[in-house]
């Protein structure tokens, strides 16, 4: 669908050939809307820059400015080519210190001459496949891949699902990754239509096309043009990297609630558990601890409230910290009085000296910096006690508590000392009246929506195809006929 690029390139020069010729006498040209080929999608490597810089490093390109489709260079320019915003509508561009002239608009596109042949250009020295797009928004650089989609995928799915996965794990990946493109590309926020890091998918062009190797490109190739649809509708196929067991529902994560994003119970998530280890990893993908001391605690508050002003947490001296699990009504946002069927948080309260600051949902994780939601909370100061009713209360700090001594007289546990003792099975033991340790014990690693790519993982282990792993996942194994895997093409 090469082609096709550069008949979209030709319309629009037919297109702007009369306008240019008005406008030039007058002012420099602006820039239009990129129009990207059906086929491809804008992949921004960077944005926001005060420069941007790149070279070729194997095949033939020119360099083309988008709007007026003059070709400022062509073949195989070598050295390095720097852009720099000039004033908030223009580019300007030098190759090797010389200084390009002829660029008019905010858009130059350094575009692939021969598709028939491998061709790669560098930026950061990493080796990237298709075109270049470079803009210029509101005065700063953005630099932008332009290709073909399953070309995409070849630096997707490894850096995703993890190099060395089963090849129909590569091939659910494929497909989850490919629809999560497509859904972005159909409904675009931006001047591109994905980035590179964790907050989109994680794309690392040609290197990570490399390091999957052949396998990899296969399974790529064996489900081409296959996305995921349920009602007819692309999906959005969010991913992460283990449920820790079982996945949730969208409501009890971010806000939507979607009727392919239910939860499911993956135990092949352990999988991660018998993977060769490398230090911690990836068992801790499954399940993970993570401790504060008070004061390491009072200092990640510090930090949070550096970075998030309109977040702070001014609740003074933290006495405990609770959490609720209970599930969301879908419609009203109302709390049920069930808890959420994966055993996932939706609310953790932060109780000081002066008050409480409450954080809900997938927006926990980031406050403390835990791997999910799907945790409980432990304090070396924690105690279960049996009241006069006889029944069973878990306190955390005992400062209030009141008991009856030996003498039959009420007062508080060990008077005034900051600690008490307790006769346990296995012996007298000291705890603190107020905690000096929290620790949080969870399982899984991610929001906990759509597929457990170490799920898949293991399901592929156990011989489970790709299209199984994705109804397991965007279905809950209903097979009513609702999800499809289809061809977008």
């Amino acid at each position: 669908m090469r082609s096709l690029n550069r008949a979209l390139y030709t319309t629009m020069a037919v297109t702007f050939i009369f306008v240019l010729s008005s406008l030039l006498l007058c002012r420099p040209t602006i820039g239009v809307q990129f129009v990207c080929p059906q086929n491809s999608i804008r992949v921004a490597l960077a944005v926001n820059l005060s420069f941007g810089e790149f070279s070729i490093s194997q095949g033939e390109y020119e360099l083309v400015d988008y709007v007026t489709q003059k070709v400022l260079s062509s073949g195989e320019a070598s050295g390095t080519w720097i852009v720099v915003p000039k004033g908030s509508q223009n580019i300007q561009i030098s190759n090797n210190g010389t200084q390009v002239e002829g660029l008019l608009s905010s858009q130059l596109i350094l575009r692939q001459k021969n598709i028939t042949q491998q061709n790669l250009f560098l930026y950061k020295n990493k080796p990237y496949r298709g075109d270049l797009l470079i803009e210029n928004i509101n005065g700063t650089i953005h630099m932008i891949n332009v290709l073909d989609i399953e070309q995409y995928l070849y630096g997707v799915v490894g850096l995703e699902i993890g190099i060395g996965a089963p090849s129909e794990a590569y091939k659910a990946q494929a497909v989850v990754s490919r629809t999560y493109a497509l859904y972005y590309k159909q409904h675009p926020q931006l001047n591109y239509d994905l980035g590179i890091s964790q907050n989109w998918q994680v794309y690392g062009g040609y290197d990570a096309e490399r390091q999957g190797g052949e396998e990899l490109r296969k399974a790529v190739d064996a489900t081409k043009g296959l996305a995921i649809y349920y009602d007819n509708n692309l999906i959005q196929a969010f991913f992460h990297s283990n449920s820790g067991g079982y996945t949730e529902s969208g409501e009890n994560v971010w806000y939507a609630s979607l009727p392919y994003l239910r939860p499911v119970a993956t135990p092949q998530d352990s999988h991660a558990l018998l993977y060769t280890q490398s230090g911690e990893w990836p068992a801790i993908t499954y399940q993970w601890e993570k401790s504060f001391t008070k004061q390491e605690l009072s200092n990640r508050i510090q930090q949070w409230n550096t970075d998030n002003s309109e977040e702070r947490i001014n609740v003074g001296t933290i006495m405990d910290v609770t959490t609720s699990y209970q599930a969301i009504n879908p419609v009203t946002r109302d709390y049920l009085p069930q808890q959420t069927l994966s055993g996932r948080v939706t609310q953790l309260d932060f109780i000081g000296t002066n008050g409480i600051k409450s954080f809900f949902r997938d927006h926990i994780r980031s406050v403390l910096g835990l791997r999910s939601t799907l945790f409980r909370v432990c304090y070396d100061s924690m105690v279960q006690i049996w009241d006069a009713y006889n029944t069973v209360d878990t306190y955390n700090q005992t400062n209030d508590i009141m008991g009856i001594t030996v003498d039959g007289l009420v007062s508080k546990l060990n008077g005034k000392n900051d600690k008490y003792y307790v006769i346990c099975a296995d012996g007298v033991k000291t705890l603190p009246k107020t905690f000096s340790t929290v620790t949080f014990i969870g399982r899984g690693y991610g929001h906990g929506l759509g597929m457990s790519q170490w799920g898949a993982r293991g399901m592929a282990a156990n011989g489970i195809d790709y299209r199984a792993i994705i109804e397991h996942f965007y279905n809950q194994d209903y097979y009513d006929g609702r999800l499809v895997v289809k061809s977008c093409i």
